[in-house]
This record gives C-alpha cells, structure tokens and sequence, in this order.
C-alpha cells in the first residue's frame, strides 16, 4: 500500500507541475504560443522560471525513487520502515513543490533533503532484497 501511494503521489506531482508550468505559459505568453514550435525560450526568471526548476526537480526525484519504489512493490514488501519511508517522501515532495513555487528557498531546500534521505532509506532496502546482506 505504502509503495501505492508513493507511486500515485510522484506521478501526480510531476502532472500537476507540468500542468502548473503549462498554465504559467499560457498566462504570460497566450495560448498561440502553445501552438508554436517554441522557437523564443520561455523565461527563467520569477514564478515562470521556478515553475519549470519545480518540475525539472520533481522528474528527476522520480527517476530516483522510482526504481526502489518498483523493486519493493512488486516484491511485496510494506514493513514499518518503508511505510514511514514512503509517507515522508510523499509528503515532503508536496512541501518541497509548494515552497519552491512560493520561492522559499530555505524550506524547499530542506524538504529537499529529506525527499533525498527518504530516497535512500527505500533504495537501500530495494537493494537488500537483490544484494541480502550475509
């Protein structure tokens, strides 16, 4: 269940970036631009510029956590650990998104890093279960 709700809570907060990124565009830049081939980049700057940053971070976190979360689920394991490890990923990730759009940088980057020891807590009991220790 816990692996579940990993999965589902990484998907949506790369969808809902993309969305948020995608609806920031449109806003700024009308939605002709949509149609066309993007020849003049987007700006970097403000809230256009941290919403991109945002779902860059968010795909790359999933590429990361994806993996560990696979390997666990099809597994079958939910212990205490993985279930805290999982729950906290997924509510950090919601915290980091959130506070990098507000352009808060010392809380995003602490959600940061608890998204990335998370991150390790499950890759390290993924890599358990193929490497048992002796």
């Amino acid at each position: 269940m816990s692996m579940t709700i990993l999965l589902l809570t990484t998907g949506a907060l790369v969808f809902i970036s993309a969305a948020v990124q995608h609806l920031n565009t449109i806003s700024a830049r009308g939605l002709g631009f949509v149609f066309t081939d993007r020849a003049v980049p987007l700006s970097r700057e403000g809230f256009a510029g941290r919403a991109a940053r945002t779902l860059q971070n968010n795909l790359e976190s999933a590429g990361m956590v994806l993996p560990a979360a696979l390997v666990l689920l099809l597994n079958g394991v939910d212990n205490p650990l993985t279930l805290l490890a999982a729950l906290a990923y997924a509510a950090v990730r919601i915290g980091f998104t959130l506070s990098y759009w507000a352009g808060i940088n010392r809380l995003r980057s602490f959600f940061w890093g608890l998204g990335m020891t998370m991150i390790a807590v499950l890759t390290i009991q993924a890599a358990l279960l193929i490497v048992p220790l002796p």
